[in-house]
């Protein structure tokens, strides 16, 4: 299956083509690009794949948490293709492509979002779940901080998988369908 991975909003932003087993092109995001930008980035990694829009059978993007206005480019980017294109897409939550790159299940995911509250799945938090900086368990993480979130963590991060390498088979694992992807951005909007 010849999917398009969307992540325009994470430290580790990344559009990629994935086929069962090999990441087959990719490239960094590191800035926040804009909206213009897209749509050749998108087409240069198609192109370094051999591959066409017409080629695309599957969509995947990442859904939240991120800023604002990357999750609504991303998420509507992937919308309209997969529309237009009549193939299946589906929304994948950051936690779940940071579960996928750990080794280690008893790591917590962690997100900063504001001075004093963070997003974390872990432990009693089956889900992501909205937390105060005082809420914050000491334990072995992964995940985007802020340095004041670090200090009070006071551990560096897991190391992690390449994201490339864990892709593959995360995309294949996941449910798709023609509903349309919505952006996750954790407090009830």
């Amino acid at each position: 299956m010849h999917t398009l991975f969307l992540d325009l909003a994470s430290h580790d932003a990344l559009i990629a083509c994935c086929d069962e087993q090999h990441t087959v092109a990719s490239q960094s995001v590191h800035a926040r690009i804009g909206d213009h930008e897209v749509i050749p980035m998108i087409e240069k990694v198609l192109a370094e794949a051999g591959w066409k829009f017409e080629d695309l059978e599957r969509i995947a993007c990442i859904v939240g948490p991120g800023g604002f206005t990357s999750l609504r480019v991303a998420v509507t980017f992937a919308n309209v293709l997969a529309d237009q294109l009549q193939i299946p897409s589906v929304g994948i939550h950051l936690s779940d492509l940071y579960q996928a790159r750990s080794q280690d299940s008893e790591v917590y995911w962690v997100h900063s979002t504001k001075k004093d509250q963070l997003f974390i799945r872990g432990g009693q938090w089956e889900e992501p779940t909205l937390i105060s900086l005082d809420e914050l368990p000491t334990v072995s993480w992964m995940g985007e901080l802020i340095d004041e979130h670090r200090e009070v963590i006071k551990s560096d991060p897991v190391t992690l998988q390449p994201i490339e390498e864990v892709l593959p088979a995360l995309l294949h694992s996941q449910k798709y369908d023609q509903e349309i992807v919505t952006p996750w951005y954790g407090r009830g909007w």
